[in-house]
């Protein structure tokens, strides 16, 4: 005798992919947010995880070195800053773009301003 049930029961196959809709930030115990950030890769996501960066609002507040690295020169010394995402070849562009769509999210500019 089969029991009839009144609210439908997810195969396995349909419960694995509602896992894996599951946001790739979420998982890392980050914001959802970053999902929504063009150029963000499942590497940048961990790196920034890594480095403390959890919410949009942490990524809205770097600056473009804090990403990419520097360089700082004392006199004959040179010495070189890695950023978080300075071993992924990563371009100043790119990360100058990702800072931007942070700082949209986190509401502090208008999408707007990204145009102009």
């Amino acid at each position: 005798m089969k029991a009839e049930t009144s609210f439908p029961i997810p195969s396995q196959a349909q419960a694995s992919q509602q896992g894996l809709a599951r946001s790739r930030a979420a998982m890392l115990g980050l914001e959802e947010a970053f999902d929504d950030i063009p150029g963000i890769t499942a590497s940048m996501l961990i790196a920034f995880g890594n480095s403390g960066i959890r919410t949009t609002e942490d990524l809205a507040a770097c600056a473009t070195d804090d990403l990419l690295g520097w360089t700082e020169r004392r006199g004959d010394k040179v010495t070189m800053h890695p950023g978080i995402l300075g071993d992924m070849g990563v371009s100043r562009t790119q990360c100058d773009r990702i800072i931007l769509q942070a700082r949209v999210r986190a509401g502090w500019i208008e999408d707007t301003a990204l145009g102009a």
